[in-house]
């Protein structure tokens, strides 16, 4: 508890073994991406973990990963982030990309600086990681954090279409 009798936030980072920890406020994102969501819904709806996790391993195989959670206590995650830098090919050549890969923070831990911390120690490493692009994709109807990005420089570039019923980002 800090003076104020607040509880005390401590960061925590490591690789792929901590990514069962975010389990359960992953799946509080995906509902309220499912919530949100305009046209996929259902994508979300059905998203399964253990998918996402694959996912999350094999860019720690191929590429190298970060994940940083927000513990209150020894045992309560009030969020995380989960990044990447992976090399991609792209019209240019292969280049190496750093994506911020998911962030959630709980809602009763919002708006103290949670975030801008993630976002703060993302830039720093993928900055020490090489990437040469940053990019975070943002679910349609969640453009609310659009401006929370843009104080890291992330600005929207594309609208990516896709068909509904077809599987991938």
């Amino acid at each position: 508890m800090n003076a104020d009798g607040s509880e005390r936030l401590e960061f925590v980072e490591g690789g792929a073994e901590l990514l069962d920890r975010i389990e359960p406020l992953w799946k509080q994102q995906t509902a309220l991406h499912a919530e949100k969501s305009l046209h996929f819904a259902e994508s979300f709806t059905t998203a399964s973990f253990s998918d996402r996790k694959s996912v999350f391993e094999q860019k720690a195989r191929t590429g190298t990963l970060l994940v940083v959670l927000a513990m209150v206590g020894s045992d309560d995650i009030a969020g995380y982030t989960v990044c990447s830098v992976c090399e991609e090919l792209s019209d240019l050549g292969a280049c190496k990309i750093g994506e911020i890969d998911s962030m959630f923070i709980l809602a009763s831990y919002r708006r103290l600086g949670i975030g801008r911390k993630f976002l703060l120690r993302s830039m720093e490493w993928f900055e020490q990681n090489h990437a040469e692009k940053v990019i975070a994709l943002v679910a349609v109807g969640n453009e609310e954090v659009l401006e929370f990005y843009r104080h890291a420089g992330l600005l929207p570039r594309a609208i990516l279409l896709q068909r509904k019923g077809q599987k991938g980002r």
